[in-house]
């Protein structure tokens, strides 16, 4: 309990400074957003190449792809049974809903816990992850709303060349490929070169956290209590349930392999599901309502995963 004790608390810590720092305005919304890109654009990324370009990759991505996406793929279905009986989670036939319940925070939380927990191993199986998370869920997202609204219009050539355009553009995962080229050729980083990537790398995980303190603090917790408490009990506790059925006794995924897969599962909801239901004016309470309370709650779900998948 110590050994998750000290993984939780610093990085929950954190968190609470950017969350009070956000409160009291000693930081404006201008600055949490700026401060959130420059995680994104020149913090992960060094972060993501400089495991890639140093440990050994021998993890299977279709086992971690098949057990992590086919969880998620059976709470999509279940969204789509179930969304119209809950009031405020049926709009665009549920597509919102089942993206704030299967996208957790694994760019800032995801990978802080990764680390902490199994160290730069920990951060390949988590790379394997994000790297088609939020192009898979957009995708999939806005072809079923497309659907539920019945438009004439729907097209699916143009709506994967728009996935495949931005997977192109994304910085995770030109940081991934980038790496996985510099390692499969064996190449030597220059000194300095080094030393640039280490300084960006160094600060992706302290100021993600601080950042997604800012960005929790303008999701108000407010309307739609059934529709927000069906999306964190989905995300959060039947998501992982099923993840960690699938990774163990399924595809029979190592130890580390199963726990990462199981632990983000159990993550909070993250950003981008807001901007999707914004973007559809689908369950926007509910999904904002979600996103606050999760990283709220995920201060005692997680540490309670954590020794679950340790004890296996």
């Amino acid at each position: 309990m110590a050994d998750i004790l000290n993984v939780i608390i610093p990085v929950f810590f954190i968190i609470a400074c950017g969350y009070g720092a956000a409160k009291i305005s000693l930081i404006a919304r201008e600055g949490a957003k700026g401060l959130n890109d420059f995680v994104l654009y020149f913090c992960v990324p060094p972060l993501l190449f400089r495991t890639m370009q140093k440990v050994d990759i021998t993890h299977s991505a279709t086992g971690v792809w098949s057990a992590y996406y086919s969880a998620a793929a059976i709470i999509w279905l279940i969204v789509l049974i179930g969304a119209n009986r809950v009031k405020g989670l049926g709009d665009a036939g549920g597509s919102a809903t089942a993206f704030a319940a299967t996208f957790g925070n694994l760019g800032m939380m995801g990978l802080s816990i990764a680390y902490l927990a199994y160290g730069e191993e920990g951060l390949i199986i988590a790379a394997l992850i994000i790297a088609v998370h939020a192009a898979s869920h957009w995708f999939f997202g806005t072809l079923w709303s497309e659907l539920a609204n019945r438009r004439r219009d729907v097209n699916l050539l143009k709506t994967t060349g728009g996935v495949l355009v931005s997977l192109a553009k994304n910085p995770v995962v030109l940081a991934l490929a980038a790496g996985a080229v510099w390692n499969a050729g064996g190449w030597t980083m220059p000194v300095i070169g080094q030393r640039i990537i280490d300084l960006g790398g160094d600060a992706a995980i302290p100021t993600g956290l601080f950042a997604l303190g800012l960005a929790v603090a303008a999701y108000p917790l407010r309307g739609n209590i059934a529709g927000v408490a069906t999306i964190m009990a989905l995300k959060m506790a039947v998501f992982p349930l099923i993840a960690w059925m699938l990774a163990a006794f399924i595809f029979h995924l190592p130890p580390r392999e199963t726990a990462l897969v199981t632990i983000f599962a159990a993550l909070p909801t993250g950003m981008n599901p807001y901007l999707f239901a914004v973007k559809e004016n689908a369950s926007v309470a509910a999904v904002s309502g979600a996103i606050a309370a999760g990283v709220i709650l995920s201060a005692a779900t997680i540490p309670l995963v954590l020794w679950l998948v340790s004890a296996q």
